[in-house]
């Protein structure tokens, strides 16, 4: 039962944006010939330290009343995006130190893929992730 969360979890890493203001593209982990217990393990492990990631609440200080409402009114979302900007970021270098490449979905890829249901999905982003050729562009590391 533990594992089919995970993999649950994995592809909703995989197909989720980063934060809002980069627009990243939703992208695999790819690493040939691994086998699919490796490959949780290690999206687990990474997964699981990615989801420490803590961001400090933002104090806002102004003498303007009106500047300092607005700084507190936004900056929640400031902390979200920068929060989800640095789990993206160690879960992708913690993938990327086990081997793994990062690889950009193709449009119709990502289509195809949200189309499917839960466990679909699961099996097909464990078939793009442990293919002899990534399918997509490779990113740098």
């Amino acid at each position: 039962m533990e594992r089919a969360w995970t993999w649950r979890l994995a592809a909703l890493a995989i197909l989720g944006a980063s934060a809002p203001a980069v627009a990243a593209e939703p992208v695999y982990f790819h690493k040939a010939g691994v086998d699919r217990a490796a490959f949780a393990a290690d999206f687990e492990e990474c997964n699981e330290l990615a989801g420490g990631v803590r961001v400090e609440r933002m104090n806002v200080y102004s003498p303007n009343m009106a500047a300092m409402a607005a700084a507190s009114f936004f900056a929640p979302f400031f902390e979200g995006s920068m929060r989800r900007g640095m789990t993206n970021n160690v879960l992708r270098v913690c993938m990327a130190d086990k081997g793994y490449r990062r690889v950009e979905v193709s449009d119709a890829e990502e289509k195809s893929l949200r189309k499917l249901k839960a466990e679909a999905r699961v099996e097909r982003l464990f078939t793009l992730a442990t293919a002899p050729e990534p399918e997509g562009k490779v990113l740098p590391r």
